[in-house]
């Protein structure tokens, strides 16, 4: 983790993008085979009762999702950078990172970054095996105005960050230098990351792109937004992380014991209850999302 702001600022997004996660088309999905319904079991023959049931998963698939940088503001409280899903025109569309101009021979403030941080398109489950690409639209003071006219060699670098497990992980980073000349006014950046191999296949909570640039330039530095800047972030239609969860008696899953997946069927053994009427519920969990919740009642005799 590179600085614990990034990670609280995804934090701050985190609750609201999770709780508006749905049971994702054809999976996951449960049902409970065993015990039948109704179905009586003798506690003194009895020391343990076998569940079983079958489980279904929606099949990952290779994808991409395209994040636009985004500003609402320039030079205000309502600068609010953001990656989305979404493009549109962006009321801080070519605003700079650093204003102040650097001289020849100087070096750009080494602060001079801003951080995007993912708004929307969240959760997702990272490919790591294919780097993230995009492309950074660099903008400067051409020969329109011979007095700030953009010259020098500009050095950007992107970095990602993660929210993984309520913690950030950097996912990887990449540097790419500019020439900047008074004869252009736009240059479109194209930047590559490889993901760090320890991500590959994680569920993600929240992304986080930093934007930095430095080195001996004036007059450059801007970023164009309004679709110009985005980053395609290698994906799966759907988590690797499967898991069905049983409980007894309880429908808020308090206590709720992991079955042992096979294939597409699901078992566990729990301890007899007392005498009298019982019920099993079952549920299954695909990354972030989870299904519906399978029921079944049996009754367990001396």
């Amino acid at each position: 983790m590179r600085t614990s702001f990034r990670a609280a600022g995804l934090l701050a997004v985190t609750a609201a993008l999770i709780a508006g996660v749905a049971t994702a088309a054809g999976g996951p999905a449960t049902t409970i085979t065993s015990p039948t319904a109704g179905q009586k079991i003798s506690a003194r023959h009895n020391a343990y009762v076998a569940l079983a049931g079958t489980a279904a998963f929606a099949t990952p698939a290779a994808e991409a999702t395209r994040f636009y940088l985004r500003r609402d503001g320039c030079g205000t409280a309502s600068d609010n950078p953001h990656l989305s899903v979404t493009s549109g025109t962006d009321g801080g569309d070519g605003c700079g990172l650093v204003l102040s101009i650097v001289g020849v021979g100087g070096t750009a403030d080494q602060g001079a970054f801003v951080d995007y941080p993912s708004s929307d398109g969240m959760p997702l489950t990272l490919d790591g095996s294919r780097p993230v690409t995009g492309t950074i639209d660099l903008q400067s003071f051409g020969i329109t105005d011979p007095l700030a006219a953009g010259t020098g060699l500009v050095t950007m670098s992107v970095s990602l960050e993660a929210l993984y497990q309520g913690n950030g992980v950097s996912v990887g980073s990449d540097s790419e230098q500019v020439l900047i000349t008074p004869a252009q006014t736009e240059y479109p950046v194209a930047f590559a990351i490889q993901p760090n191999g320890t991500v590959d296949r994680a569920d993600l909570s929240g992304l986080d792109l930093r934007v930095h640039v430095e080195g001996p330039y004036a007059f450059s530095g801007f970023i164009g937004n309004s679709g110009k800047s985005f980053t395609d972030v290698p994906s799966w239609s759907a988590s690797f992380g499967q898991s069905v969860d049983v409980s007894v008696d309880d429908p808020t899953f308090a206590n709720a014991v992991p079955a042992r997946l096979s294939g597409t069927t699901w078992s566990v053994a729990v301890p007899t209850p007392s005498v009298g009427t019982h019920t099993v519920y079952a549920r299954a969990a695909q990354g972030f999302d989870t299904g519906t919740t399978a029921t079944r009642s049996f009754a367990v005799t001396k």
